[in-house]
């Protein structure tokens, strides 16, 4: 099969696993039964997630996926991003869904979709990013919300989540021409009027990402680096997944700071949970898009 139809396939995969979860999750799941779950299902497909399902409720905007001790569950009354992705030989599919348990944040979760298809309407070969932005910005303005400044899209390319070309969702100056061929994820998140429109790092961090080889005399570290750039291709991944593949070589290691101390040594990037700098609730609408000479296909939406 040619690469454009493993992204079809793996779009399909995730709007169905989208589609299907958005009504099955409730108040009071537990977040770790939901993420396992979730990844479970994108094995049994023959793919892979191409990152720890995310799962960030109300003021935490993304970043955050359970850890193996996990006891957090869907608050009542709250506002959830369900972040899905999924790899298929490479190529990379990411969306993202707002399900709200409080009829309080439809509005900004409408928002967010509907600045997702003022920019969708807008991309197509020649189109700038800079136009693209625009065009999610001014939707989100007139709708009385805020948008997150330092939150952006991203180009996808075979096994790079995150290739150099953001789409964000605030006036750009990017001059970037979109083509045929291209992929991207674009995202629009939305806070109220009260939010500060920001996200800042919080003290948590449960995903991480190969970076470089360092030189260490820890064999854990090693494996743990090989493991990262190996089985998982240099995609994110967390603790959960770092326990289950390597078992007992963790027996009695707190897996976590293991991690953590990687990351401060240069082998991992870490990737902190952001959470909006006001505390303001957040909503979040992504699919991941592929620039025809027509147009802009949703690669993870039913048509």
């Amino acid at each position: 099969m040619s690469e454009e139809d493993d992204y079809f396939r793996a779009g399909e995969a995730l709007s169905a696993i989208l589609d299907r979860w958005q009504s099955k999750i409730k108040e009071g799941m537990s977040l770790i039964s939901i993420a396992e779950d979730i990844e479970k299902e994108i094995t049994e497909m023959g793919m892979k997630p191409a990152f720890p399902v995310n799962l960030s409720m109300n003021e935490i905007a993304a970043h955050y996926t359970p850890f193996p001790s996990d006891r957090s569950y869907v608050q009542r009354g709250s506002v959830l991003k369900l972040d899905v992705g999924i790899v298929l030989n490479g190529c990379i599919v990411d969306a993202a869904r707002t399900i709200c348990f409080s009829d309080s944040y439809k509005k900004m979760s409408d928002v967010a979709k509907e600045a997702f298809y003022e920019a969708v309407r807008v991309m197509k070969p020649g189109a700038r990013i800079m136009d693209v932005s625009r065009a999610i910005y001014e939707r989100i303005k007139n709708e009385g919300m805020k948008p997150i400044k330092n939150l952006a899209g991203h180009k996808i390319t075979k096994y790079k989540l995150h290739s150099g070309i953001d789409v964000p969702n605030y006036p750009s100056l990017s001059l970037y021409k979109l083509k045929p061929g291209d992929v991207f994820a674009v995202e629009p998140f939305v806070t109220t009027q009260e939010g500060e429109g920001i996200v800042l790092n919080d003290n948590r961090t449960y995903i991480f990402s190969f970076k470089r080889n360092v030189r260490t005399s820890s064999s854990l570290e090693k494996t743990l680096m090989r493991l990262a750039q190996k089985q998982f291709m240099g995609l994110p991944f967390c603790e959960r997944w770092v326990k289950k593949e390597m078992g007992k070589d963790l027996a009695g290691k707190d897996t976590a700071q293991l991690l953590k101390g990687l990351a401060k040594k240069g082998g991992l990037y870490d990737y902190p949970v952001l959470v909006e700098a006001r505390g303001m609730p957040v909503a979040q609408y992504e699919n991941t898009v592929m620039i025809t000479e027509d147009g802009a296909v949703i690669l993870t939406e039913k048509s």
